[in-house]
This record gives structure tokens, C-alpha cells and sequence, in this order.
């Protein structure tokens, strides 16, 4: 309807004369024709394209890619059902790379593997991916059937890398969102092992994924050993460490910051980390400093894009944050003390798995059922300054084997199979 400025209205009858009856503008409307309507557009700098709505697929192809890699990765991959350009979006190395490095931007998800009580008929050769915001859980299984056995040692990048923790192979590098995986060429016969642990590192000045393995050959005085190979490479080759490496306890490993860390032990007391760059391939020791007061049973975990060493001790909870940006620079500083209220021992204990995002941490309790009973795994919150725990009320098999994890659609099969300088 139109409006009227009353004040400038000099009568009551010019007033009246403004006013339409609703028939009379319905009648008028119904009677413009196409070409008016035309004309009408044209006069106020429109045409008929103009006024056509605009729908997602009308924006540009790379604010599309930018929203769609921003998206959790079950939306991502029903968006591949969504129309041909959509899919062909996805697919492109392109949108690949940039996902992968919007992940690092977000929270990290958690993968578990079911292990010794937690396997049963249906989960045998599965793995399962958790969203602990929306309590969700998706069982992903393994069509291959190789991977049963075995055990998830490390992620980079939305890959897992899998092997044996007792036998040198096989060792597998799998995406489980896109179900592909290689296996990496064998180094020689099988045979069995004291320890056998291994790594995935990325290498961003070259787009390199190199694989580190360390283990305790039993027939050889129980040095420990390194091997290394990319992928694309056919063959593993033997990495020279510092002497002070050859006979000491080695605990697992974490990709951090170009490099991948491992806690070693030569003596009770003596504790230290190994880092191994993997852009120059030199291995590095990284000695704690007296007033830091680095305890002997600390495990090494990224929390947020931090690396923090973490101890759970009594009913204490203690965190070191390590600083640095390059390896040969690292320092430790202590940062943080927690009350749990639960006394932990070697038959209950916790493992710090992510932080969460409420200023919290996501942990993984182990419980074992009396003297020799078997063990049984759950996950929780637990936010230090509530001094409370919230268990994660997802359904999760009794024991299982936990890794942080950040999904993407990176192919493993493209990164071993094909030359770096075929790929787009």
C-alpha cells in the first residue's frame, strides 16, 4: 500500500484520494502482462535474469569448495551424492588438500579399534569413528579383512598406520573413510620381536609421507633398531641414531610439528624424548632440564596443536608444556596441576586421548576385573575445574585401542602408487 506524510496532506479529501480500495490494485495487477512486467523491471535497472533467485550452486565453484570442506566428514561425503559437479568437486586433489588442512583447524576426532575382550563376531574386523559432541558412533568395517589382528600405532593426515606390535610386517597405511589402503613392501622374513612400533610423519616442504619404525630384535642384544621408507619407495632403508638411543626403553610415538617424537628411558631417572625431523631426516635428543621436574612415568600427548607431557599419578593429574617451534630449540616448562578425586594404580589408570573444547580432556580409563581379571576400557570427560567427569555415553566395545584422528579423503593407493610428479 502506499504511504501518505499526513502532515503534508493539505485536505482530508487529498488524503482519501491516495487511498485504493485492495480490489481495484488486485484487478490492475492481475492485468499487467508479461511485457509490462518487463518494462516495469527494465525502468528500475532490473531484468527477468535479475530477478530470479539465487541457489548455492549459483555461487562461485571456489566459495562452494571453501564451504564444503569446513563440513564434518559424514556431510562431505553425502554431498557426494548431492549432483555430478558437487562430486567431481570433492573428488579433485584440490578440495583433498584443502579438507585436509581445514582439520587442523578444528577439533580432532577419535578412532578406536576394538582388541582382545573387545572383539566379537561383528566388530572383528572393524574400526569404529567417534563424534564426542554429538555422541555418535560409526562402525566402518573392513571389507579387506586384513587388518584384523593388528593394531592402529599412528595417524597423520586422516591416515592410519597399522601393523604388528611383535613381527616386522605386514604394516598397512589405510584411509578408513574411503576404505583404501597399501601395504608397504616387506623387509624380510617375519620373525618375532621384543617391541615393534610404528610411525607416520608428513612432510609439508614436499608433500612426503614418510613411515618410522623402531624395534627390539631379541637375537641382537636387544639394540633398537630404525627403519624408514616413503611412500612411493619399494624398499626400507636402515637410519643411523645417536649411541645413547641403541640400548634404551623406547614408548610409542607422536607426529608433532614436523616431527615425530618418541619417549626414551636409559636408566630410572634418565628420562628424555627422541625427535626425529622429518624434513632433514637427522634425529634429535631432547634433554629436560633439572628445574622443570620431569617425572620418569610421563606419556607424550598433543593436546590442541600443543605437544604437553602428561603424568597421572595418585589423585593427581600434571601437565609440561613443551615449547619451540623447531627441534633443536625445544624447551619444558611445568603448567598445570589437577585434582581427580580417583585414586589411580596399575589396575586403574587413564590416558589423556585429546582436550576438549569446554576446557576439559577427553580421557581413556582402563579397569581391570580383579587380580588378573581381564581389562575393560570406556571414555570420559573430565574438566579439571569442576573437578568432575562426565562419561561419554557412546556405545563402544569393552576394550579397545584409541587414536586421535582427523578424517579426510586422502588416498593412500595415489600417494604410494603413483610418481609425485604424476599426481595433480
Amino acid at each position: 500500500m502506499e504511504t501518505v506524510d499526513i502532515a503534508s496532506a493539505g485536505k482530508r479529501s487529498d488524503l482519501r484520494g491516495h487511498i485504493k480500495s485492495p480490489q481495484m490494485f488486485h484487478s490492475k495487477r492481475c492485468r499487467m502482462t508479461k511485457k509490462d512486467e518487463e518494462r516495469s523491471l527494465k525502468k528500475h535497472g532490473e531484468t527477468s535474469s535479475t530477478k530470479k533467485s539465487t541457489g548455492l550452486n549459483d555461487l562461485p565453484a571456489e566459495l562452494i569448495s571453501e564451504i564444503l570442506c569446513r563440513l564434518p566428514i559424514e556431510s562431505i561425503l553425502r554431498c557426494l551424492g548431492v549432483c555430478r559437479t558437487w562430486k567431481s568437486m570433492i573428488q579433485n586433489p584440490l578440495f583433498i588438500n584443502l579438507q585436509a588442512r581445514k582439520t587442523h583447524d578444528q577439533p580432532s576426532r577419535v578412532i578406536l579399534k576394538p582388541i582382545y575382550g573387545g572383539v566379537t563376531d561383528t566388530n572383528r574386523h572393524s574400526v569404529f569413528l567417534l563424534d564426542t559432541e554429538e555422541l555418535k558412533s560409526r562402525q566402518i568395517d573392513d571389507k579387506s579383512k586384513r587388518l584384523s589382528g593388528l593394531q592402529m600405532m599412528s595417524s597423520c593426515n586422516g591416515l592410519l598406520c597399522i601393523g604388528s606390535d611383535k613381527v616386522l610386517g605386514p604394516v598397512y597405511i589405510s584411509n578408513p573413510i574411503t576404505g583404501e589402503f597399501v601395504l608397504l613392501p616387506s623387509q624380510e622374513k617375519a620373525r618375532r620381536l621384543l617391541t615393534h612400533h610404528v610411525g607416520l610423519g608428513f612432510d609439508s616442504s614436499n608433500g612426503n609421507y614418510i613411515v618410522v619404525r623402531v624395534y627390539t630384535d631379541t637375537k641382537k642384544n636387544q639394540v633398537n633398531k630404525f627403519d624408514a621408507i616413503m611412500l612411493g619407495e619399494n624398499s626400507w632403508r636402515n637410519l643411523k641414531v645417536p649411541d645413547i638411543i641403541a640400548e634404551c626403553t623406547i614408548y610409542g610415538s607422536v607426529f608433532w610439528n614436523g616431527a615425530l617424537l618418541w619417549k626414551i628411558k636409559k636408566e630410572e631417572g634418565h628420562e628424555c624424548m627422541l625427535a626425529f625431523d622429518v624434513c632433514s631426516q637427522k634425529f634429535e635428543v631432547i634433554r629436560f632440564p633439572a628445574i622443570a621436574d620431569v617425572p620418569n612415568d610421563f606419556e607424550i600427548v598433543e593436546l590442541d596443536g600443543c605437544l604437553s607431557l602428561v603424568q597421572v599419578c595418585d589423585t593427581q593429574m600434571k601437565l609440561w608444556r613443551v615449547k619451540g617451534d623447531k627441534i633443536e630449540g625445544l624447551t619444558v616448562c611445568y603448567e598445570e596441576m589437577y585434582c581427580t578425586n580417583v585414586k589411580w594404580n596399575s589396575s586403574l589408570y587413564c590416558e589423556i586421548i585429546r582436550g576438549h573444547i569446554d576446557e576439559g580432556y577427553l580421557l581413556q580409563v582402563s579397569a581391570q576385573r580383579g587380580p588378573g581379571g581381564a581389562w575393560m576400557r570406556s571414555l570420559t570427560h573430565f574438566f579439571p575445574k569442576m573437578e568432575q567427569f562426565l562419561p561419554l555415553n557412546i556405545l563402544v566395545p569393552i576394550c579397545f585401542k584409541t587414536v586421535a584422528f582427523r578424517p579426510t579423503l586422502i588416498s593412500p593407493m595415489q600417494l604410494h602408487f603413483v610418481p609425485r610428479s604424476h599426481r595433480r
